[in-house]
């Protein structure tokens, strides 16, 4: 059986409306898709190395935050002992106080000391700062003071590491050095005593379960390093090298278990394995300008090469020590650093910023003479003669020194 609908008869027409926006309504949608649109094509461009979105991030928050508003703000030059990044800030070391400025130039931390010999080391968001004539040392991280305190003997050189370990390199009184590595809670990890050569480097891994140690020494008149990789649980090295005619610089756990050494001649990695060792590259004296390294283990170093004034090479390595890029220069560089996505070249009057692929993605214009830069991924701080400066790391920009900006 067929079931027939019959239709009713209410009275009303049935129209199909359409509805309209409003002109309200209309604007947000337009705002809307063209943010969304400017973001999918950031986020593309971000992808591919084109335009990183920390470089959109600062410039936005400067125009519509007002942010770097205290830039430049004025220092005592001749009291400065030193600058280094410290997470996205800027850390300064004077004769009398170590103080942290944010990104926007906000004075976040400022401790008095009285070292004789005022250094730090730096590791990411945390430095301790220490007297290389004394015993007294101050551990801070980017935002606040954790502690301070002295050892039992003259400090050589200290470490921060990233778990909350840290590490002094001391005058001994039976032996030539000690090392003694401390947990968060100022208690004894490790301790290692060196009889008979000198500690001019250390280093902790991330994890919190290494140490590296350079020592040097001469013999017959030439001037030695030994290199030594301890593990906390081992009572003994697990790697122990010695490089002839070599002076390590510094040393780095680029991962976990490699240790890096960087020096005027040369970059080698030692691993945690037996005798294993490698040669990264080799250079001249005369030829090496500057190294640097940053949070992923990648590092670089700038060359004159064959000792040219005219002739300079930027070779970017990967964390296991693979060349992943040479960028030849024909300008004059003086200094080069490292952040975790660009390199810094610091020639007359400009740097040049080149990302990780060796791709130029800025250049600053300089006017003035400036003492120093301390570079970030978003920005790049200037330290010119009684005052700091602030400009942006990527993109093309003029930054004239002084308080005339």
């Amino acid at each position: 059986m067929k079931l027939k609908l019959k239709e009713l008869n209410t009275g009303y027409s049935l129209e199909k409306r359409v509805k309209r926006l409003s002109p309200k309504q209309r604007a947000i949608s337009i705002i809307s898709f063209t943010l969304v649109f400017v973001f999918l094509i950031t986020f593309l461009a971000s992808a591919i190395g084109i335009l990183p979105v920390d470089a959109i991030s600062a410039r936005i928050a400067t125009s519509v935050f007002g942010g770097g508003k205290n830039y430049p703000f004025a220092i005592e030059s001749d009291d400065v002992i030193n600058m280094g990044i410290i997470g996205d800030s800027l850390l300064i070391l004077s004769d009398k106080s170590v103080s942290v400025y944010d990104s926007n130039g906000t004075l976040v931390l400022n401790e008095k000391h009285t070292f004789s010999r005022p250094a730090f080391s730096i590791n990411n968001k945390k430095a301790v700062v220490f007297d290389r004539n004394g015993t007294g040392y101050i551990l801070i991280t980017e935002k606040e003071k954790i502690a301070s305190g002295n050892t039992s003997g003259v400090i050589i050189t200290a470490e921060y590491g990233e778990n909350g370990n840290y590490a002094f390199a001391i005058r001994g009184e039976k032996s030539t050095s000690v090392l003694a590595v401390f947990d968060k809670q100022g208690e004894v990890r490790f301790q290692w005593n060196c009889a008979y050569e000198h500690i001019s480097s250390i280093t902790l891994s991330d994890d919190g379960k290494f140490a590296g140690v350079a020592t040097m020494n001469a013999e017959n008149g030439a001037i030695y390093t030994v290199v030594h990789f301890f593990g906390f649980e081992y009572s003994s090295a697990l790697n122990t090298q010695k490089l002839a005619d070599i002076v390590a610089l510094d040393l780095q756990f680029t991962n976990p278990s490699t240790l890096t050494v960087f020096s005027n001649t040369g970059i080698y990695q030692i691993k945690k394995n037996g005798d294993e060792f490698k040669e990264v590259a080799k250079y001249f004296e005369s030829e090496f300008i500057a190294f640097d390294f940053n949070e992923s283990g990648s590092y670089a170093t700038c060359l004159a090469k064959y000792g040219s004034a005219n002739v300079f090479d930027i070779s970017i390595y990967s964390a296991a020590g693979k060349l992943k890029k040479s960028i030849a220069l024909d300008y004059k560089v003086s200094s080069m650093l490292m952040s975790n996505k660009y390199i810094f070249a610091l020639a007359e009057n400009c740097i040049m910023v080149y990302n990780l692929k060796g791709r130029n993605v800025g250049n600053i214009d300089v006017i003035g003479k400036l003492y120093g830069i301390y570079p970030t991924d978003k920005y790049c701080f200037v330290h010119s003669l009684g005052c700091v400066s602030r400009c942006y790391s990527f993109g093309d920009s003029e930054l004239e020194l002084g308080f005339t900006i």
